[in-house]
């Protein structure tokens, strides 16, 4: 929450950045912008079948606006634009609720939806990377989104044997308590589904769907956000995140050997929860109609 009003911007050969931050309340706003040459991400992109260029419309000089905007400390939008065909990519992250991301060529757009940057990264890789590799890997002080997922798969292989076994069936027992009419039995049920941590965040969620009463939504939502981690990630913290999340799991099958899936998918259903969907479930394309 640290922050200094004011702005700044520099011109460094073909580099322009520019930030301006901004507060209301004490609650700073942020105003990013990137422009820069992009042929070192474009030397290992290969356009999809659907998309509306090639190699072949490349100017020499091609290059990316980016645009990041951060309302309130909470609402995140990166916006980028490949500026020799046209290709733009928008990226929503509320402050609670799924990621929306959204990708414009033409006439064409796709729309993915995530819980995470992991989950939207995993739906279309390669354009993921193209727009924010760069950007999220200096966000991340050198990290980037996949190699942060490969160390999260390697956090929970390694340690399989050592995984949190929190039944699902034990997690709805306590959602159900806290519509209790007393209140000791709401605040032990939500002081258990505390003490078990960030591991049930993605059945929490799941159980976010379902028919509750509204003190009881409120108070899901509100025991959501209290086992949302507060410091820096690490693989470690983020394996814990995810280790019982089927969606994740489903998305990153095809980066898995099949024994590592194996291994996986008896850890899910020994937590008793549901199989996982298809990839592209939470995928959507849109053409307008001539």
């Amino acid at each position: 929450m640290l922050h200094r009003n004011g702005a700044q911007q520099r011109q460094d050969d073909e580099v322009f950045e520019s930030i301006t931050v901004t507060a209301q309340r004490g609650i700073p706003s942020l105003h990013y912008v990137l422009q820069q040459p992009m042929v070192r991400q474009l030397r290992s992109y290969s356009p999809a079948p659907q998309s509306s260029f090639s190699h072949s419309d490349l100017s020499e000089s091609p290059f990316q606006h980016i645009t990041l905007s951060v309302d309130d400390a909470t609402k995140v939008k990166i916006e980028s634009e490949l500026m020799h065909t046209g290709e733009r990519s928008v990226l929503n992250q509320p402050a609670f609720g799924p990621i929306r991301w959204e990708i414009q060529r033409g006439d064409q757009l796709d729309s993915y939806i995530g819980t995470t940057l992991f989950h939207v990264r995993l739906q279309n890789p390669e354009v993921f990377d193209l727009h924010y590799a760069d950007l999220t890997s200096r966000v991340l002080r050198g990290k980037s989104i996949a190699e942060l997922s490969d160390q999260i798969h390697v956090a929970v292989l390694g340690h399989y044997d050592r995984l949190p076994a929190i039944p699902v069936s034990e997690v709805v027992r306590c959602v159900e308590q806290l519509r209790s009419p007393r209140q000791s039995t709401r605040i032990s049920a939500q002081q258990e589904l505390l003490r078990w941590g960030t591991p049930i965040i993605p059945m929490l969620q799941q159980q976010l769907g379902t028919d509750l009463e509204l003190e009881q939504r409120a108070c899901l939502s509100e025991t959501i956000r209290m086992l949302r981690p507060r410091v820096e990630d690490t693989p470690r913290s983020l394996a814990m995140l995810l280790i019982n999340d089927v969606e994740f799991w489903s998305l990153a099958k095809p980066q898995l050997t099949p024994n590592e899936w194996i291994l996986v998918s008896q850890h899910l259903q020994q937590m008793g929860l549901s199989k996982s969907r298809p990839h592209d479930s939470s995928v959507t394309s849109v053409r307008p109609s001539p």
